[in-house]
Parts: C-alpha cells; sequence; structure tokens
C-alpha cells in the first residue's frame, strides 16, 4: 500500500512540473547595481556547530554563525548582507512558506530576500531536509537501510522536490520582475569515503549503506543540478569534499562528538564559500 502511495504521489508532482516547467520562459536580464547578496537555505548555510553568531534570538536559533561559507562569500565580494538560512528549513517550509522554530514564526526567506528590492546576488543550499536527510542517518545508524521502500520513499521525495524547486525559481522570476539577481545553489557533499579506515563516526555504518548514502547525496545534487539549469540566472555550484570525508585524516564534516554531526565543521565551510565564489566569478 505505501509503494502504490509512493508512486502515486510521485506521477501526480511530476505531471504538476511538467506543467510548470512548459508554461515558464526564463529570464534572460541580470541585476547589476543593488550591491547586495542574500543567503538563503537550510543548517549547512545557516553554519550550524560553529562559532555562533551574538545576534537576535532567530540567529540563536537557526544556528547561524560568522563562520557559515555567506560569511565568508560575503567579506570577498564586498556587498552588503542577509543571512536568512536556518536550521530545519525545507524548501516549502522555510523558502517559499513561513518556518517555524524555536517559539518564531519566520517569514519566508523568500520574501525577505525582495523586500528591499532584487538582491544582486542570491546563494541557496537547500533540499537536504525535504529528502528527510536526518531521519534517514538515523535510521543507517540504528538499523539497517537502502532496502527497496527506502529507494521508492526516496525517489518520491526527490520528484516532490523537483516541484518545489521550479516553484521556487519561478518565484524569484516573479519577484524580481524579469531583472534577475544571479542566484547560485549549492549541491552536498558526500560524507563517507570508501578508502578511508574505520573510526567511531562510521562504526555504525556498514561498507553498503555507506555507498548507498553516498548515492543518495549524488542523486540529490542531480535533482538540484536538473532544476537548476532551467534558468538562465541560476547556477549550480558544486560542493566536493573528497580526501576530507569521515575517518579521514583531516575531514571537513563535523562528527558524532561535534555540536552538530554530519554538518560541516569551519574548514568545510570555507571549502563550500570557494564553490560560491567561483561560480559568482564566472
Amino acid at each position: 500500500m505505501k509503494k502504490r502511495f509512493f508512486w502515486s504521489l510521485s506521477l501526480s508532482l511530476l505531471a504538476t512540473l511538467m506543467g510548470l516547467v512548459l508554461s515558464l520562459s526564463p529570464a534572460i536580464a541580470i541585476a547589476h547595481g543593488s550591491n547586495r547578496y542574500v543567503a538563503l537555505g537550510d543548517s549547512i548555510a545557516a553554519g550550524v556547530g560553529l562559532q555562533p553568531l551574538e545576534g537576535s534570538q532567530e540567529d540563536a536559533v537557526c544556528g547561524r554563525s560568522s563562520a557559515s561559507y555567506p560569511y565568508q562569500v560575503a567579506r570577498r565580494i564586498g556587498m552588503s548582507f542577509g543571512h536568512y538560512a536556518c536550521g530545519g528549513a525545507k524548501v516549502s517550509d522555510g523558502l517559499y512558506d513561513s518556518q517555524e522554530i524555536g517559539g518564531l514564526q519566520l517569514e519566508p526567506q523568500i520574501d525577505r530576500a525582495f523586500a528591499a528590492g532584487t538582491p544582486e546576488v542570491i546563494s541557496v543550499t537547500i533540499g537536504a531536509n525535504d529528502m528527510r536527510w536526518t531521519r534517514i542517518l538515523q535510521q543507517c545508524y540504528l538499523s539497517d537501510c537502502g532496502g527497496r521502500l527506502d529507494e521508492v520513499q526516496m525517489t518520491a521525495y526527490r520528484t516532490y522536490l523537483r516541484y518545489k524547486l521550479h516553484r521556487t525559481l519561478s518565484l524569484i522570476y516573479a519577484k524580481s520582475h524579469e531583472v534577475q539577481p544571479k542566484v547560485i545553489f549549492t549541491g552536498y557533499f558526500m560524507p563517507f569515503s570508501t578508502g578511508a579506515p574505520a573510526c567511531a563516526d562510521t562504526r555504525n555504518f556498514t561498507p553498503t549503506e555507506m555507498t548507498w548514502l553516498n548515492g543518495q547525496v549524488a542523486k540529490l545534487n542531480q535533482t538540484i543540478t536538473d532544476s537548476v539549469s532551467w534558468y538562465d540566472f541560476a547556477r549550480y555550484a558544486p560542493v566536493d569534499f573528497a580526501g576530507h570525508e569521515f575517518c579521514t585524516q583531516n575531514p571537513w564534516i563535523q562528527g558524532v562528538a561535534d555540536p552538530a554531526p554530519y554538518h560541516p565543521t569551519a574548514a568545510g565551510q570555507l571549502a563550500i564559500s570557494r564553490s560560491v565564489l567561483a561560480e559568482y566569478s564566472r
């Protein structure tokens, strides 16, 4: 019953998505001169687990850090900066709908990004929470994962995510009145190395599970890439932590004993900033 539900959901959402894409005409004009950069997204963009900002209650509950990649990008490009990324954000409950967290009801991040007009640059890291990434990691850690039902569920989540990403980009198009910001979507890093020795951070994962989880990250990144490719004003910034996964000599990922396991360290955030800056400079 559950499998039929997910397949039915996938097909109906795909039909909706195709109708949206076929009716869309991507913009070609790019916004210049606003000198404003805004960062949207989830806990990766917020910088959860790193040195917290000494800011508002919202900054605290969202887990924002001055070590996050958006702050590093802002310093390099020298623009005024708005950081709206928040831990737990999804495309729906965060980007284009409100998010409830820590007793706060946050306005949609896209609305806040455009409150003062069209930004010149927008970075976005989103999608992992839509894929229930924390839940699937917990499942793998505590029992097992990667079976047929897991594959069906992840496929359904990706199908719905594709629709939500297209809705996000179409909203950016509409709000900027056909003069588009440069929008940079980041990918996600693969956490496991097939060549690294076992360590405390991977002791509850089998090699098969680690390979499957890396594969799910690759499929998530492909979903983001495919969605972004429909829009002339949007770009995809790949994130590569190869050689710095769990159990390597210099991991860029917080381990199970760190404040925010499976999130980037300060070095990992720096690596993401380099990827975003490379796309910004193109």
